[in-house]
């Protein structure tokens, strides 16, 4: 077959993800806890008795944007919303990084960062985080410096590591930045530190923020992007029509309506996270790493093998194959409590049956 694709993007490998078969599904940071029951309840009351779906949805998701500037303190038109934050991700690459451009994203990261920058035609460029997979403000601020980018990505929880930058350290590297500072807080209800009121402070800065993880809407793709008055609206330019569904943003508005419910449902998550990271580091043959998010990033003998392992036992989990940085290290997402415990015996007897070999 004759080759169409760009040739820059001939070598990118496409995302995928894990086995779908399995008993338990800890791989992609996604909440152990289904929507509550009154909030589908309602949902599905206002999907039979709606007479607007053939109707295209808000494209500025005007209602849900009223509701967000409640939980954030800020107008109306410092908010985007996203099919995902993945997709806002995409469009502020799009936005500001022209073909060549550098965009300098941490290492290890999130993977799309670099990805959508391939896209976007720009060359990606790694920093890295320490041997502890800590940040170190002076190495980006070195980094910056020297590459001279066009966008700069800081995640905050990282992930895969759970590691976090002080908002100090991100206010000084804005300000000494000439470029846009990306700052990804998909994680952030576990941690609670943001830049989000600092935005008009420093107006090179776009956070991201997601209503995958904590609120616990994966599967229904919202996600929003906070930043001064003035950048929101070159990145609205960008910004495809109708991104969000009318379905989708209704179900936002109405989680943001229950927040009490998920704020419970962190608490325990956070509280299950130090459970098992202490639980995990006292195991024989696991690393694991301080997180600041709803996963633990831990280091194995095996990186396959306990992976297989757990797989046999229905237990999924994110290996980091094929990663330098990465190799032997899997993402253990947090589950409830019983959960955690099946992962922890699951993970002793992997280990121990592979010593006796």
């Amino acid at each position: 077959m004759k080759q169409y694709l760009r040739n820059d993007l001939r070598g990118l490998k496409p995302y995928k993800t894990g086995p779908k078969d399995c008993k338990l599904k800890l791989d992609s940071n996604e909440s152990p806890y289904p929507i509550r029951l009154e909030i589908r309840a309602q949902l599905a009351s206002e999907l039979l008795n709606s007479n607007d779906f053939h109707r295209y949805p808000d494209s500025d998701a005007d209602s849900l944007r009223d509701a967000l500037t409640k939980h954030l303190n800020v107008d109306r038109d410092n908010i985007l919303i996203g099919n995902g934050s993945d997709e806002l991700l995409h469009i502020i690459t799009t936005a500001f990084a022209s073909p060549r451009d550098k965009v300098l994203c941490p290492c290890p990261g999130f993977g799309m960062v670099s990805y959508y920058a391939r896209l976007a035609g720009a060359v990606p460029v790694d920093y890295y985080l320490d041997n502890e997979f800590q940040y170190q403000a002076e190495e980006i601020e070195l980094a910056a410096r020297i590459y001279n980018p066009k966008i700069l990505h800081i995640c905050t929880p990282n992930n895969p590591t759970g590691s976090v930058l002080p908002v100090s350290d991100i206010c000084r590297i804005a300000e000494n930045f000439d470029g846009i500072v990306v700052v990804d807080e998909a994680y952030y209800e576990f941690y609670g530190e943001s830049m989000v009121p600092y935005i008009n402070d420093y107006p090179n800065v776009a956070v991201l923020r997601t209503f995958s993880k904590a609120m616990g809407m994966a599967g229904l793709r919202v996600g929003y992007l906070v930043c001064s008055k003035d950048l929101a609206a070159e990145i609205y330019k960008v910004k495809p029509p109708y991104n969000c569904n009318s379905f989708s943003q209704r179900a936002a508005e109405l989680i943001l309506e229950h927040s009490e419910i998920f704020k419970k449902r962190t608490a325990e998550i956070i509280e299950a996270r130090v459970w098992l990271y202490q639980a995990l580091d006292g195991l024989r043959g696991v690393k694991p790493y301080p997180s600041h998010a709803n996963f633990i990033l831990v280091k194995v003998k095996d990186g396959r093998a306990v992976y297989e392992g757990l797989l046999e036992k229905g237990i999924l989990v994110r290996l980091f194959e094929g990663s330098e940085v990465l190799n032997n290290h899997l993402r253990i997402t947090i589950g409830r409590l019983e959960d955690n415990k099946f992962i922890l015996h699951s993970l002793a007897e992997i280990l121990t049956d592979m010593e006796e070999r």
